[in-house]
């Protein structure tokens, strides 16, 4: 499916498209033009680049199912082409010598073929028109924020961009039921279901099974982070992955010294991660987290955390 299905704000869809357009236009400065709509609305448009490619950003909100989110976005499309078309003139103004070849139609996701054929239908309905701000070969386009991920890495560098999962994360209790029964017998459930006795000491059984639901619920949730990650920001993610491992090898050894208490020596473990992982640019303070909790608890799984 093209794009990311995780909601976005409208006004930070905007400047997050925003902030790559800079990043891809940056050299010569001054080869994007970005068009605030805060005085008089836009025109249909956000910016333009000088070699002719315009882009307009929209971000849907609170669709319920694939069909209304196409209506949206193909009402979204109509509503501003009918604007780049009405406002001919001002676009004359703001653009000079510019002439517009391509508008793309920036969306953060889109899956519906329906939403092309409507997009060729307004681009033939451009160019029969013929404004004198467009080219004869004018044409639309659907994209998402896939096209700008080299700027978004560039940004996250930075930590001008910091990636984020933004909304629940769906089927997590499913996702552990469905763990527990993958790995019943095996290794890591014994792992942990023998470490949990120890970190839970003194506390109820209904109290320990919460502790294991909490774990198996960190590792699946944490593993999902990391494969968005990865295809989100893949610098970043090598990053997080080499972090994780050099800790990995610490632990092994502090395990062996340890002499806290192990409910506290797994409480400071996460603390201690999770302020590291805060530390790496391009993710938020919730990513850095749920990263946190995954590591730790696959530490828990495969035994780097140790407990006697």
């Amino acid at each position: 499916m093209p794009g990311d299905m995780n909601p976005w704000d409208p006004n930070d869809w905007e400047k997050h498209i925003q902030k790559v357009l800079k990043v891809r236009y940056g050299q010569p400065v001054g080869s994007y033009q970005h068009i605030p709509a805060d005085i008089k609305g836009d025109c249909g448009l956000e910016g333009f680049a000088h070699d002719g490619t315009a882009y307009q950003c929209y971000a849907c909100q609170n669709w319920i199912d694939f069909g209304v989110l196409l209506d949206h976005q193909k009402n979204k499309m109509t509503a501003d082409i009918g604007k780049l078309l009405r406002r001919e003139e001002e676009l004359l103004e703001i653009m000079g010598d510019i002439r517009i070849g391509i508008w793309n139609f920036v969306l953060p996701f889109w899956n519906n073929k329906d939403l092309l054929k409507h997009a060729r239908k307004k681009q033939e309905e451009v160019r029969k028109r013929g404004p004198k701000h467009v080219t004869p070969e004018f044409r639309i386009s659907v994209i998402t924020g896939e096209e700008f991920a080299i700027e978004a890495q560039a940004l996250a560098k930075q930590d001008l961009y910091q990636f984020d999962v933004k909304g629940e994360i769906p089927d997590s209790v499913a996702a552990v039921a469905k763990w527990f029964d993958d790995n019943k017998g095996l290794q890591m459930a014994e792992n942990l279901t023998r470490k949990s006795i120890i970190i839970a000491k003194d506390k109820s059984e209904n109290m320990r099974k919460k502790f294991l639901n909490r774990i198996v619920n960190d590792f699946t949730r944490g593993q999902v982070v990391l494969g968005r990650l990865e295809l989100d920001l893949p610098d970043v993610y090598e990053n997080v992955i080499q972090r994780k491992t050099f800790r990995e090898d610490e632990l092994e050894a502090e395990c062996v010294t340890n002499t806290s208490v192990p409910g506290e020596f797994f409480n400071a473990t996460l603390v201690e991660y999770k302020s590291q992982l805060r530390g790496v640019s391009g993710i938020s303070p919730h990513a850095a987290d749920l990263l946190a909790r995954e590591a730790v608890a696959d530490w828990l799984l495969r035994c780097p955390l140790e407990f006697e």
